[in-house]
């Protein structure tokens, strides 16, 4: 669901859980939808359910915080360095720059989709 009104910087509230959101877009590998978008941050939740786990690697060329809100989510490392992590509702990762992960819902199964939101900075 996309939120109505226009981007003329007064405070906004969306329910991602619900899906609202200032755009949507979908991909192979979950939903996501854009809560923000600055000059200096953007700010996404992403939604995953039963679809196909990403073959390829995530990475960010800077910081992005990952915070859970409905359901787990298993987040796999490329580098063998890192252990594969499950977080669960109020888990926040810390992912810095350059580390290669995927992420998926978990446990695979589970009757509900995961849901986080996701802030990193831009750059622009």
């Amino acid at each position: 669901m996309q939120s109505d009104g226009p981007d003329d910087g007064a405070p906004r509230v969306l329910n991602i859980l619900s899906g609202e959101a200032t755009g949507t877009r979908a991909t192979a590998f979950g939903e996501v939808g854009t809560i923000f978008r600055g000059q200096e941050i953007e700010c996404v939740w992403v939604r995953k359910g039963d679809e196909q786990i990403d073959p390829g690697w995530f990475e960010s060329d800077r910081v992005d915080l990952m915070l859970v809100v409905q359901g787990a989510l298993k987040v796999e490392f490329e580098a063998e360095d890192y252990a594969d992590r499950i977080l669960r509702v109020g888990d926040v990762l810390v992912l810095p720059a350059g580390v290669r992960c995927r992420a998926y819902r978990w446990p695979r199964n589970a009757p509900d989709a995961s849901i986080f939101v996701a802030a990193y900075p831009t750059g622009r």
